[in-house]
């Protein structure tokens, strides 16, 4: 059957001679495949792989068979035109970092409205921001947690220092267990958990401060997800911020 629906792309690979797989996230059926013919530019003419960036916001005609693991392109456009993620280098390399995070993070093949509104709100947030850019990622990343179901429950105190994230809590003492974090990293993840994305620039954090957040954030991550998650992107965003 034919379809149409907003997506949003999370990772591409080259496919063939001139085609791509696409996987992005889509407002009708969640997590979605394309195959992309004539993906790049032969002479004058532009190819369709321009439009798949990453959190690039589309508008895609497709035909998808039931059982089928890939759709097939029919027409593609833009939706939500950006103004900013495709031409500053810091955006760009944390839009990259952050679709890795969903391509690797989000499998399920089916429609939900919360978590696509949550995508694309986030990424019309990054492409409009102005200040407090060099902390997105980090409150992404927590704020994504809720939506994958392992949210903290409770925030740092000086009562409760240590970010225990076996349970997903702070608590007052050093647990009988390695799944925690100092009382230091602990206060700033929770300061990203109590921030919202428009309060972005009130975080003063430095290098190694942002290193250590992520450091611990992805700890958590992995902790409920697997420990062979790992995002090669990374690395470009940690020289981004060297």
């Amino acid at each position: 059957m034919l379809y149409k629906s907003k997506a949003i792309v999370l990772h591409t690979v080259r496919y063939k001679d001139n085609s791509l797989i696409a996987y992005c996230y889509s407002e009708l059926f969640g997590r979605i495949s394309f195959v992309v013919n004539s993906a790049y530019s032969r002479g004058k003419s532009p190819g369709k792989a321009v439009y798949f960036q990453p959190f690039s916001i589309l508008d895609v005609v497709f035909y998808r068979k039931p059982g089928s693991d890939l759709c097939r392109l029919k027409e593609v456009s833009i939706a939500i035109g950006q103004s900013s993620i495709s031409f500053d280098h810091t955006k760009r390399t944390i839009a990259l970092f952050l679709s890795e995070v969903i391509y690797r993070t989000v499998r399920e093949e089916e429609p939900n409205p919360t978590f696509y509104n949550f995508l694309e709100n986030s990424v019309h947030l990054l492409d409009i921001m102005q200040s407090g850019v060099a902390n997105f990622h980090l409150i992404f990343l927590m704020q994504h947690s809720r939506q994958l179901g392992f949210f903290p429950s409770n925030l740092w105190s000086a009562a409760n220092k240590y970010f225990d994230y076996r349970s997903g809590s702070f608590i007052p003492h050093i647990p009988q267990h390695n799944f925690y974090l100092e009382s230091d990293v602990s206060k700033m993840i929770s300061q990203v958990i109590s921030t919202p994305f428009y309060n972005a620039e009130e975080l003063s954090f430095g290098h190694n401060q942002r290193q250590q957040i992520i450091s611990g954030i992805l700890q958590y991550y992995k902790f409920n997800l697997g420990s062979n998650l790992e995002f090669t992107s990374l690395t470009v965003l940690t020289q981004l911020f060297d």
